[in-house]
């Protein structure tokens, strides 16, 4: 789906890359799982994160309550998955986090679910990133510069085998 919004813009997706030594055996990528609101007129333009944190679970998200990695054979029986942010200018900074995709009683994350959890970490990525020094100003993170409120959370990337990353939109307007 092309990204259309003339108020926002796209952040570069800088993928993770592990080295090739340490891939298991390949069972290729999953789809991008895609997040939008349920009365989007465009798809594929995303969701605000700071709406996903603040209502939770009755953000109003097409598909909400879809269960995202329920069938996939690459995810099936697993009960987390890695999440990675790395943001451009800030590769020095790691974030690697395991996200949970199946609840203690075995049932699987939903849409909602899971677009919360990817919200809450990058809250948590950038109260702990807005005061380092990025090796380029072009989307540093700051309160006078890009903020956690100006994000959007378009999809999340299967990037590496078992590596996932969000495709994230900033919007300009509220920058």
């Amino acid at each position: 789906m092309p990204f259309t919004s003339p108020t926002k813009r796209r952040v570069p997706l800088v993928a993770y890359r592990p080295p090739p030594t340490v891939l298991p055996p390949n069972m290729g990528p999953m789809p991008n799982i895609g997040f939008d609101y349920a009365n989007a007129q465009v798809p594929g333009q995303g969701v605000w994160m700071r709406e996903l944190r603040l209502h939770g679970p009755q953000t109003n998200l097409r598909n909400a309550t879809d269960l995202v990695f329920a069938t996939a054979p690459q995810t099936a029986g697993l009960p987390r998955i890695v999440f990675r942010i790395m943001w451009p200018g800030y590769g020095h900074i790691e974030w690697c986090r395991t996200m949970q995709i199946l609840a203690p009683n075995g049932a699987p994350i939903t849409r909602i679910g899971l677009a919360i959890q990817i919200a809450n970490n990058f809250a948590n990525y950038f109260e702990r990133t807005q005061y380092e020094q990025p090796t380029s100003a072009d989307w540093m993170i700051s309160p006078s510069c890009v903020q956690f409120k100006h994000l959007y959370l378009v999809s999340l990337v299967n990037t590496a085998e078992g590596v996932w990353q969000a495709d994230v939109a900033l919007d300009v307007v509220g920058a």
